[in-house]
């Protein structure tokens, strides 16, 4: 009898230690796979705001190239995905419509065409 209460004991344990590691250790997120094959299913997990922001207002203008400024060039981070998750409008050295980080001053050369929490989005 004491032999049957030690098993169901470890394996409550068990169960209890899965379920720590599963949810807690893991951080796992349920709404992933909830929506799989949505466009945008668990992008908030996977990228930063400032990249999602970026192209949203590239989506809206319906842009074919883009630029970005200095100070997010030297991100290496915000410059990589920047591209990579932006991938059908491409990045162009030459182009005149620039991304700036918020913090970061404009020329006096550019018109701000939109600005959001993360960005400024500018013609110049």
């Amino acid at each position: 009898m004491k032999i049957k209460k030690l098993k169901i004991f470890f394996l409550i344990i068990c169960i209890i230690q899965l379920f720590y590691i599963f949810y807690f250790r893991s951080e796992f997120k349920y709404e992933i796979i909830k929506n799989p094959f949505n466009e945008n299913s668990g992008i908030i997990y996977a990228l930063s705001p400032a990249v999602i922001e970026s192209n949203n207002i590239l989506k809206k203008y319906k842009v074919i190239d883009f630029n970005l400024s200095e100070g997010i060039k030297k991100d290496t981070y915000l410059y990589q995905r920047s591209i990579e998750f932006n991938y059908p409008i491409r990045i162009n050295e030459t182009s005149q419509l620039i991304f700036f980080l918020n913090d970061e001053d404009t020329p006096n050369t550019c018109k701000v065409v939109e600005a959001g929490k993360y960005l400024k989005f500018t013609q110049c």
